[in-house]
C-alpha cells in the first residue's frame, strides 16, 4: 500500500468524542477503511448502524492549492447530487469543520455495503453492462448546471477559459514554490491561451473528474458513487477521461462511449475538432495534477510517485499533440 504524507492519523478516542458530540454513542468497532491516497477514512460500527468517517489532511500537511477546503467541497457535491439527481450516493449524517475533537475537517456518512468495481471479476458482457450504466449515470450530473466555473471552495470564474487557466496556474505555482520546475505546465498555460476562443464557449456543468472504478461501488446489480470531492463546475467533456480506455486515449477514439452517453444525455457530445481540443485540455490538466502531486505526497522511491511520473508524461504527449495541431 502506498504511504501518503497527507492522511490524518485519528485515534479511537478522538473518533468516539466526535461521534458522541453528534449524538452517536455505543461504538463497538473502529477500523481504517479504503485505499485512498489523500483523506483518511474509518468504518465505525454501533449496534444500530455502520458509519463512515472521512477526515481531511491535518492543517500542517502539504496540500496543493486546489485541495484546500476539499472536505467542504465533498459535502457540497453530495448535497448537489442528492438535490438534483436520482443517483445513489451515501447520505451525509453530520459534517464538522470546528476541529474541536479532530484536528481537521471531517464528516460522517452512512456506510454502503458494496465494493469498488475493480474488485469484481465480471464477465465481459456484465462489465460492459456496468460501464454502460456508469456512463448513463454520468449524464445525470451533467444536468447539474452552474452559473460560473471552477472549484466552489476556491472562487468561481465567468468562463471555462478563465477557470481552467487559473486552476492550471495555481498548480504551476505550487510546483515552483517547492523549488521544482514544470516546463510542461508552462507549455500547457500557453496552449490554454492559444485555445481561448474555444474554451470561452464551453457550457457550465458539474464535472466529477474522478469517476474511476475505485469510486464506483457495486452490490446486487446496483451502482453507487462515492468521493465527489474533486468535482468542479466546468466542461462536461472532461469526464470522458475515465471512460473506455482511459485518459491517454483521444476523444475521437471513444466512439462507443460517446454513443452510449448520447442515448440518455440532454446535451449531445460529438468528437469534432473543438471537442477534441476541449478534451485534450482536460487531459493536460490531469497530467499537471499528477506531475505536481507526487512531490507533495510521496518520496521518489514510492511506486505511486513513479506511476504518476509515467502517467503524466503519456498524458502530456497525447494532449499536446492535439492542442498544438494546426
Amino acid at each position: 500500500m502506498a504511504i501518503s504524507k497527507t492522511k490524518y492519523q485519528a485515534t479511537d478516542e478522538e473518533i468516539r468524542a466526535l461521534f458522541a458530540r453528534h449524538g452517536i454513542t455505543g461504538i463497538t468497532q473502529i477500523a481504517p477503511l479504503g485505499d485512498g491516497e489523500f483523506n483518511a477514512a474509518f468504518r465505525v460500527e454501533t449496534p444500530d448502524m455502520v458509519y463512515v468517517l472521512k477526515v481531511a489532511p491535518p492543517e500542517s500537511a502539504p496540500v496543493l492549492h486546489y485541495e484546500q477546503g476539499m472536505m467542504h467541497s465533498e459535502v457540497y457535491w453530495y448535497e448537489q447530487i442528492h438535490a438534483h439527481t436520482d443517483l445513489a450516493v451515501p447520505k451525509v449524517i453530520a459534517s464538522d469543520f470546528t476541529h474541536r475533537d479532530l484536528g481537521s475537517d471531517c464528516f460522517i456518512m452512512e456506510y454502503l455495503d458494496a465494493q469498488p468495481l475493480y474488485k469484481f471479476s465480471f464477465t465481459d458482457e456484465a462489465y460492459r453492462a456496468v460501464q454502460e450504466r456508469k456512463i448513463e449515470m454520468l449524464t445525470e450530473i451533467h444536468r447539474v448546471k452552474g452559473e460560473r466555473f471552477g472549484y466552489p471552495q476556491l472562487g468561481l470564474q465567468d468562463t471555462w477559459y478563465a477557470a481552467i487557466r487559473g486552476m492550471a496556474e495555481a498548480l504551476v505555482q505550487d510546483c515552483e514554490a517547492m523549488g521544482r520546475k514544470t516546463p510542461d505546465g508552462r507549455r500547457f498555460l500557453a496552449l490554454i491561451d492559444r485555445r481561448r476562443e474555444i474554451l470561452e464557449k464551453v457550457p457550465c456543468r458539474m464535472v466529477n473528474f474522478d469517476l474511476w472504478d475505485s469510486n464506483v461501488l457495486y452490490a446486487d446489480g446496483k451502482l453507487y458513487w462515492i468521493d465527489p470531492e474533486r468535482s468542479f463546475y466546468g466542461d462536461p467533456i472532461a469526464d470522458f477521461i475515465t471512460l473506455g480506455k482511459g485518459q491517454k486515449t483521444p476523444l475521437d477514439e471513444k466512439t462507443e462511449e460517446i454513443a452510449i452517453y448520447n442515448r440518455t444525455a440532454s446535451e449531445q457530445i460529438r468528437a469534432g475538432r473543438e471537442e477534441c481540443i476541449r478534451y485534450a485540455v482536460a487531459v493536460a490538466y490531469l497530467a499537471l495534477i499528477e506531475e505536481v502531486e507526487r512531490y507533495v505526497r510521496y518520496e521518489p522511491d514510492n511506486p505511486v510517485y513513479q506511476r504518476n511520473e509515467r502517467d503524466a508524461r503519456d498524458m502530456y504527449d497525447m494532449a499536446f499533440a492535439v492542442l498544438e495541431a494546426d
